[in-house]
């Protein structure tokens, strides 16, 4: 009997044990990503700084970017590699990141990253762009010409640019979501992506209910915080919202004035 006691006793303290351990570890990776994000703001608004208060596009063709190396790529020079991936933000933004991709490939992403350094020179370029562990808000902060930002016929039709593209007239820095933890569901479903979309364009985008199993359901943001993801904002601010607290375009674009707002003429 004072055997069995014994090994009960061990039974409940090693269950403790795993369970702290468990939430300790959950917290340490949670405080990485904080880490990164607020590095990751403060080369976007750095950026800003050197291109006199000009936000960085956030999606668009024929634009110059930089290697790993720091080796600059303009337009012209992309022809056999892979044009696309200047497009997105992280070759972008990597000389605000002393070229150091670790700061947005943080947690199980990081072994994503160590994978695509064994890939040919142009395969890593392209890898590298896709599935960092922040997603930008490109829509609205910088402009996303998939969403036909740059498009100067849906620019007149709105009666101004659709997207905040200067730092000065953002009118609530304290509340525009930049950066958020993002997914892919894509191939192997991963916890990176490099763009976040916003709950409404012009008309609703996202389902009613997030679903950690499908990353459309909420424009490829993940809420793997306990329900809540890690966001910057363009006052450099990092904190962490809910689905509920995100699912609101004032969060999203500085035209919104309401929760369900659409962009309409």
């Amino acid at each position: 009997m004072e055997l069995l006691l014994v090994l009960f006793v061990i039974a409940v303290l090693m269950s403790i044990i795993v369970s702290v351990a468990g939430r300790v570890s959950n917290k340490a990776r949670e405080v990485t990503e904080r880490n990164g994000a607020r590095q990751a703001i403060t080369a976007w608004t750095a950026y800003t700084f050197d291109n006199n208060g000009s936000i960085m596009p956030g999606y668009k063709a024929d634009l110059e970017y930089f290697t790993p190396d720091g080796v600059k790529v303009t337009p012209e020079l992309t022809e056999n590699g892979w044009p696309v991936a200047g497009r997105r933000y992280p070759l972008r933004l990597a000389p605000y990141l002393g070229n150091n991709f670790d700061v947005i490939y943080v947690n199980d992403q990081k072994n994503v990253l160590n994978r695509m350094r064994d890939q040919s020179p142009d395969d890593y370029l392209y890898a590298v762009s896709v599935s960092p562990s922040l997603g930008l808000n490109s829509t609205w902060m910088g402009g996303d010409e998939n969403d036909g930002c740059f498009n100067p016929t849906l620019t007149e039709f709105l009666g101004g640019r659709v997207h905040s593209d200067r730092i000065s007239t953002v009118r609530n820095p304290s509340k525009l979501i930049v950066f958020g933890s993002s997914r892919s569901g894509t191939g192997s479903n991963s916890e990176g992506y490099f763009r976040i979309s916003s709950p409404a364009f012009s008309s609703r985008r996202w389902a009613e209910a997030y679903d950690k199993d499908d990353a459309s359901t909420f424009g490829n943001i993940s809420a793997r915080w306990g329900g809540s993801s890690i966001v910057a904002t363009v006052d450099g601010a990092v904190d962490s919202l809910t689905t509920e607290e995100i699912d609101d375009m004032r969060r999203w674009s500085d035209r919104a004035d309401a929760a369900d707002w659409v962009l309409a003429p």
